[in-house]
């Protein structure tokens, strides 16, 4: 009897399709990104709490709600139960404590439980690359949304390094005008010690 119900409910549940994507985290950064203090001093490779750093930030609900809006997760029956109708077993169920009753959420809070019992995110021990994994009905959606995660961690961290760079920039531009500052000063200095000494003769 075990067996015929094991059976009856593994042809009974949809399988689910698990597609990956990989980034290698880069560890490379410029010296004017640093402190003061800190710019002669040489610095190690990315260490396992920067990419578990890494991790936290690819899982974040900022970034969820951002790919559930680019593909329309939030209108799928797989992420949201109630748009496959109203199931009165579920609702009973909920009333005894087993289980939650999908119409006590809000649909953004549906969509991303959905999207996170789907989605995991974990670094590859004793390396810098981060391993993404999405599970989907539909295999092309479950691919679209795992490259989907990828691409928008990638698009955060560029704009990231934008922010450095015109911040390295503006520092540089600060300094640029201090040295010529001091050029000028010393070019003065040099023309007056010149005409004291009567060296233009």
């Amino acid at each position: 009897l075990a067996l015929v119900a094991s059976l009856a409910a593994v042809n009974m549940v949809t399988p689910r399709f698990k597609s990956e994507a990989r980034i290698l985290i880069d560890g490379r950064e410029s010296v004017f990104l640093r402190p003061t203090g800190e710019r002669n001093e040489e610095r190690s490779a990315l260490d396992a709490e920067a990419v578990t750093s890494q991790v936290q930030l690819v899982q974040s609900r900022d970034l969820a709600r951002e790919i559930i809006k680019k593909n329309k997760l939030a209108e799928l029956p797989e992420f949201d139960p109630v748009l496959r109708g109203f199931s009165p077993l579920k609702s009973l169920l909920a009333l005894f404590g087993i289980g939650r009753d999908p119409f006590s959420l809000t649909p953004e809070e549906r969509v991303l439980e959905a999207y996170y019992d789907r989605f995991t995110a974990y670094a590859v021990d004793k390396s810098r690359v981060i391993v993404i994994e999405f599970q989907s009905r539909d295999p092309e959606l479950a691919a679209r949304v795992a490259n989907s995660i990828a691409e928008g961690y990638l698009v955060l961290q560029q704009d990231v390094r934008q922010q450095q760079a015109k911040s390295a920039g503006q520092w540089l531009s600060g300094e640029i005008e201090s040295l010529r500052k001091k050029v000028a000063e010393s070019e003065s200095r040099v023309e007056d010690f010149r005409s004291k000494s009567s060296l233009f003769v």
